[in-house]
């Protein structure tokens, strides 16, 4: 394999060797550096953090790096410490001198620490490090040669033979190595090997832009004989456009004996590469039209379509990249297109096998909601914005399906903006599927804000991805500019359009971080850190602080006043309540009002949460994660999860008006079970609680991030960016002292399944299961419960094609072929078994009676008594 670093031909070229050299280093620099630090596996406890200023930042990004990939810490393993020598906050457990089980201890902020060994677990020793040394972006497009090695010639038996080689020694000279034949003569490997066969290869090129075509053309590697020889295809990733630049086109000319596989924008269409849940949409839009749309696809690539082709430009040699297609390069070139490649998706097709029983369902569902328009026309005035739209983009857990996506939700309000809430990973290309390019333009120029519950990466690693989408957008409008200098003006938001980030100090220091490599990925962006430390708390108060260009504003700094009003006009929020939950270390969920008293409130991932029961209460719409069926409570509980119950049970104590149940485990690749939705009752721990207000909710969580528990009457540690001039009509939380902490949550406090709360303390409460691409109005959230039947029957029918397709498929036919074959050989066995059985225990029954017969008297004559052939058979048998 060959490393093709290839730089845009329109940057200064600075030595390799120089430390202000701009682009990244590759293994080979790394390798040529030298060690100043031994081997961190080894060497004493001391972390790269501690050690003198000045030390090799090389070194501490290799111990990370092999702390993630090669460490003997174990997250299992628990260390004996005094507890003064405990670093808090921390997970602590003390021994029961009774049971000698181990057993978490709770202890109190301020109490003088206790003289007893405690158990800890130890820090990954990589979050010792609190932050990577700097790290300087770069242009470089990686690109690669792959070669196989050069294969030996065949071995020619004949002519061992011929030259009288003894046959032992015939693997030695296949070995390479010469032998002596039995007339003493010497014998070496090419005399009896059939010429070497040079490897076959390939190289992958990355070519972002036309600024790297001369910087890839000029490149020694392909004078190199050593390199190219045997070379038989190209796979080439191409930016817009580049397919046209007529300096690539001749280098393709000029290596038209090899085969070139184009992948770009221009070669290859805009197809729908997940069939599954491309399928699964088709019919979504079958039963419910109005919120769920296809995605949007063209089979036709634009190249084909948009100009006429040269036929020099797409030689037979040249063929546009698609899914499944295989290039065999042994023992010759073929290009297994036709065998391997998978068809588009026909999507006619797909809606002429939608079941007609689904789609009268669906009919009946859209009668229902016909005449009942009135009635809800009404119940619409009740609710705040309710042509605000809630999109689903990713409704699945923990890592991409092929039916669902990770979570991320977009909330887009008329006259307002639009608003993301958790950015998984292929959120963009989510928006891409579901909008035409104009519309994800207005989308983007209209989002103001972005909202990360936690630092786990189902919920964060789009991020990047939309703000450089945001960027685009908006830099051609012209509404983007370079961040302004230290002296700007005290109201530091209304210069230019900024894109505001709201989460956790962990999301914070990564995207920071993360800016280091990705030129102007924060200019500006916004990022307001919404969790704090007491210290923080102490000294700001309740308004988190604002880090804009590296800069941080608190409520304390003489600019605060304007600052804080230029933040509601920026943002179009009136006020963001957020509470730690329990999840992970940091994750928080969120409920943010609005004008005209339109308040969201989303979950992100957690238990059950009086905290966030009590910021939500009287929430519009709230979103909540529903990861586990009722009958999976335990493992929700041990995964810091909800149960499908459990998050209505939430909304209830929410008061909210309208509940959408989201981020569903991947177990779940379809429907998950709709059971909790048709129940007539909702079910908690204590049936005496009600939930007319939010203070007398259960207790419900205690975060796992912090075991310090807090006095009688003490303010819970949230986060509030609170407007005291709001509008009148937006509810406001009660200000005063939250519900108490206690050392042990009571055994009733969360929700389950073993006692009954009447459904009709609902108070209106609508449920909605979301999919991927479910586009809903406020107004129309109810009406979603009227397809669930159809969605259930949808389901069933589904899966009983499946396993009849199943059945019928050649491998389970050729499987129960075999078991049938297995089968008969083992009655075939087991038939001989009891015959042999059977054969023994006759002739044990024969020896038996045998036995029991006289033998002849041994004075008796022969000529008087029995003849002589009846005497030696009685002899015989005696």
């Amino acid at each position: 394999v060959w490393k093709l670093p290839i730089e845009p031909s329109d940057r200064d070229h600075v030595s390799p060797d120089s430390p202000e050299t701009p682009r990244k280093r590759n293994f080979d620099d790394y390798n040529r550096e030298d060690e100043t630090l031994s081997d961190h596996n080894q060497r004493s406890k001391e972390s790269p953090s501690s050690t003198k200023e000045g030390s090799n930042d090389q070194e501490i990004r290799r111990f990370v790096v092999k702390e993630m990939f090669n460490s003997a810490w174990r997250s299992s393993e628990l260390t004996e410490t005094p507890f003064k020598d405990v670093q808090l906050p921390a997970t602590v457990w003390i021994r029961n001198s009774g049971t000698g089980k181990l057993e978490r201890y709770l202890y109190r902020d301020g109490e003088p620490p206790p003289d007893i060994n405690v158990f800890v677990r130890k820090p990954w020793p990589g979050s010792q490090v609190e932050r990577l040394p700097q790290a300087q972006p770069s242009r470089i497009a990686m690109s690669y040669i792959f070669r196989h090695f050069r294969q030996k010639g065949k071995f020619n038996a004949q002519k061992a033979q011929e030259l009288h080689v003894d046959k032992l020694v015939w693997s030695v000279l296949q070995s390479g190595i010469s032998v002596l034949s039995s007339d003493k003569t010497t014998v070496t490997p090419e005399m009896v090997l059939e010429p070497s066969v040079e490897g076959g290869g390939f190289a992958v090129v990355d070519l972002p832009s036309n600024e790297y075509v001369q910087m890839l053309i000029q490149k020694p590697e392909w004078k190199a004989s050593r390199i190219i020889d045997g070379l038989q295809a190209f796979i080439w990733i191409l930016g817009p456009n580049i397919i046209q630049n007529e300096d690539l086109r001749e280098f393709i000319r000029h290596h038209s004996n090899l085969k070139h596989i184009i992948s770009s924008p221009d070669m290859s269409p805009n197809y729908l590469s997940f069939d599954s849940s491309s399928a699964l949409l088709v019919r979504l839009n079958q039963i419910d039209a109005e919120h769920y749309s296809i995605p949007i696809y063209d089979n036709v690539a634009p190249l084909r379509t948009a100009m006429p082709i040269p036929d020099e430009l797409l030689p037979s040699n040249i063929l546009g990249a698609r899914r499944d297609l295989q290039v065999q390069l042994q023992p010759k070139l073929e290009v297994q297109e036709a065998a391997t490649a998978t068809p588009f998706l026909n999507i006619n097709h797909i809606a002429e096998e939608t079941p007609e029983e689904v789609l009268q369902l669906a009919n009946i569902a859209n009668e229902e909601i016909s005449l009942g328009q009135a009635k809800e026309s009404q119940s619409e005035q009740n609710l705040p914005s309710p042509d605000a739209q809630v999109i689903c983009l990713g409704t699945g857990s923990s890592a991409p399906s092929k039916h669902r996506n990770v979570s991320a939700t977009l909330l887009r309000i008329p006259d307002c903006g639009s608003y993301m809430f958790d950015c998984g990973e292929g959120t963009v290309g989510q928006l891409k599927r579901l909008y035409s390019s104009q519309r994800i333009d207005e989308v983007l120029t209209d989002l103001r804000a972005i909202w990360i519950s936690h630092l786990h990466a189902d919920h964060h690693l789009g991020i990047t991805s939309l703000i450089n989408s945001w960027r685009e957008v908006n830099l051609a409008r012209g509404q983007e500019s370079a961040p302004s200098s230290e002296g700007r003006d005290e109201n530091v938001f209304s210069q230019n359009k900024k894109l505001f980030i709201f989460s956790g100090s962990g999301i914070t220091c990564w995207l920071q971080e993360y800016a280091e490599i990705e030129e102007g990925l924060l200019d500006n962006v916004v990022l307001v850190c919404c969790n704090r430390s007491q210290t923080d708390t102490e000294k700001y108060g309740s308004v988190a602080k604002i880090i804009w260009d590296q800069r941080q504003v608190h409520s304390d700094h003489p600019d605060f006043s304007s600052t804080y009003d230029s933040l509601k006009e920026a943002t179009g929020i009136m006020r963001l309540d957020s509470c730690l939950v329990d999840h992970c270390i940091g994750a928080c969920a969120v409920s943010v009002g609005f004008p005209r008293g339109f308040k969201f409130s989303y979950s992100g991932d957690c238990r059950p949460s009086q905290r966030f029961a009590k910021i939500g209460k009287d929430s519009t719409v709230l979103v909540h994660e529903a990861t586990f069926d009722d009958d999976m409570a335990r493992d929700a509980k041990a995964k810091k999860h909800c149960t499908m119950s459990e998050a209505i049970g939430v909304g209830l104590a929410m008061n909210a008006k309208r509940l959408i149940l989201t981020h569903f485990s991947q177990r779940y690749q379809k429907l998950p079970t709709l059971a909790a939705l048709n129940k007539m009752e909702v079910q908690f721990d204590d049936p005496d609680t009600e939930v007319n207000s939010a203070e007398n909710v259960p207790l419900m969580d205690v975060p796992i991030e912090n075991p310090t528990y807090l006095e009688k009457g003490s303010a819970l540690p949230d986060t509030s960016i609170r407007d005291a001039q709001a509008d009148a009509s937006y509810p406001q939380s009660d200000s005063g002292p939250q519900p108490e902490l206690v050392e042990t949550p009571p055994a009733n406090a969360s929700i389950s399944s073993t006692s009954i709360l009447p459904r009709q303390t609902e108070k209106g409460l609508k449920i909605a299961v979301a999919f991927d691409f479910l586009n809903v109005r406020v107004g129309d959230i109810e009406h979603l419960e009227k397809f669930h039947p159809a969605l259930q029957r949808l389901f069933e029918i589904l899966e009983e094609r499946e396993k009849l397709r199943a059945e019928t498929h050649p491998s389970e036919i050729a499987r129960r072929e075999a078991a049938k074959v297995k089968e008969e050989k083992r009655e075939r066995m087991d038939r001989q078994a009891r015959e042999n059985k059977e054969r023994k225990a006759r002739a044990a029954e024969r020896n038996k009676q045998k036995s029991k017969r006289k033998p002849a008297p041994e004075n008796q004559p022969v000529g008087g008594g029995a003849s002589e052939r009846e005497q030696a058979q009685l002899e015989k048998d005696w």
